[in-house]
């Protein structure tokens, strides 16, 4: 009965350590942590839903595409704020600061 006691002791033990390494559900089981932009990496969400705007985020005078715009519309606005204060997204040598104009320069908010 004791090595019973012990076992059940010492694999909840193990349990509630695995989940402070990896965090509560782990991604094979389907609950994967949800950042700013869902189940998505920022880097990911850089190259994938927002690589139509990379002249537009380069430049504040280059055209932003629609097909840029349709894909701000996508991208939640704390996803949208993680990417441009990204390391990654001054690293690919687009400027936060133009960047940020792209929604306006979409004419978002205005009918």
């Amino acid at each position: 009965m004791r090595k019973l006691v012990g076992l059940v002791v010492v694999l909840l033990v193990s349990v509630g350590i695995a989940e402070l390494d990896h965090g509560v559900g782990y991604p094979e089981a389907g609950n994967e942590k949800q950042g700013p932009c869902g189940k998505f990496s920022t880097l990911r969400t850089l190259t994938h839903k927002l690589r139509h705007c990379e002249k537009a985020a380069r430049d504040v005078n280059a055209p932003v595409s629609s097909q840029c715009c349709n894909d701000l519309l996508k991208v939640s606005i704390p996803c949208l704020y993680a990417v441009f204060s990204s390391d990654t997204f001054k690293k690919v040598g687009v400027d936060p600061k133009v960047a940020i104009t792209i929604p306006h320069r979409c004419h978002f908010g205005k009918p």
